[in-house]
């Protein structure tokens, strides 16, 4: 699942406080120095693309088969097709939570894109009817016989008898955006089903830029676009980018690590990238 949701809104509230990084075009780093024997490699995927993107860049499978283990943010296995119980609002429902116009409007949204009716999910949590439109509306080729690359990457460990490390729990990850305020989960699709041309472009956009390895696009376009709050996009980023850093030192240190995780984390002077260089490792772009 993906837990950066875009919200497509702009407005004049104070946009999110990360510095930007230049960086190089490339969605697959090495790590090496501060102490490594043999280098680990980061690559930042798209949670909807699936696998048959990496037919372009075969190298991406070559550094992978030279790694021992595949760190991804969660071990995906059955467990994530589970109905789960904070998946739903308690004592509450949709229809009394939104005015009649709203849901009306949010009701034409999930009918265009799902073949659904709202009424059918009145009881799940506004921010499961967004993440079920943002699955829709954005361009994807993830499929059961395509696998999304996240997925896929901890399929290719596991037949290769690599080790698979989750950087965190599906309990976790499912709290960090299922507890998100209510109050922000309505404005959050609220502002998805307002103007969904422009919301469809961004997404389109966030494709493109993808496909084209052009990270700082992608920093660019979440910095113009996202009005979370700061204190849930920490929750979301950064504050899950230091808990990974203070366990993959170790884990690099056993033995060569692909560190699969969202793109987005890769970003801004708290990603990935920036933070394993201020920690002394030397982390630079892999292209060929």
């Amino acid at each position: 699942m993906a837990l950066i949701v875009f919200s497509c809104e702009k407005s004049n509230s104070p946009k999110l406080n990360y510095k930007s990084i230049k960086l190089e075009n490339s969605l697959l780093w090495q790590v090496s120095g501060n102490g490594l024997k043999l280098p680990s490699y980061l690559f930042g995927t798209e949670h909807l693309v699936g696998a048959s993107f990496l037919d372009s860049l075969p190298y991406v499978i070559e550094k992978l088969k030279n790694c021992g283990v595949v760190a991804g943010e969660v071990i995906i296995d059955s467990i994530s097709q589970k109905v789960n119980p904070n998946w739903f609002l308690q004592n509450d429902s949709l229809s009394r939570e939104f005015n009649s116009s709203e849901f009306s409007t949010i009701d034409d949204a999930v009918r265009k894109y799902t073949k659904r009716r709202l009424k059918n999910l009145n009881r799940v949590k506004p921010i499961f009817i967004e993440l079920l439109l943002v699955n829709t509306m954005s361009p994807h080729t993830a499929s059961d016989n395509n696998p999304a690359l996240d997925k896929y990457f901890q399929q290719e460990a596991r037949k290769n008898n690599m080790k698979v490390i989750g950087l965190e729990t599906w309990k976790f990850e499912d709290s960090l955006i299922f507890n998100m305020p209510l109050d922000i989960q309505k404005k959050e699709l609220l502002y998805l089903v307002s103007d969904r041309d422009r919301v469809e472009k961004s997404f389109k956009d966030f494709y493109t830029f993808y496909k084209r390895q052009d990270v700082n696009a992608i920093e660019k376009l979440t910095l113009s676009f996202d009005d979370t709050p700061q204190e849930e996009m920490d929750k979301i980023t950064k504050n899950r980018n230091e808990k990974w850093l203070k366990t993959l030192p170790g884990i690099m240190n056993q033995q060569p690590t692909f560190i699969a995780v969202g793109a987005a984390h890769l970003l801004w002077d708290c990603g990935l990238i920036n933070q394993l260089r201020l920690r002394g490792y030397t982390v630079t772009p892999v292209t060929n």
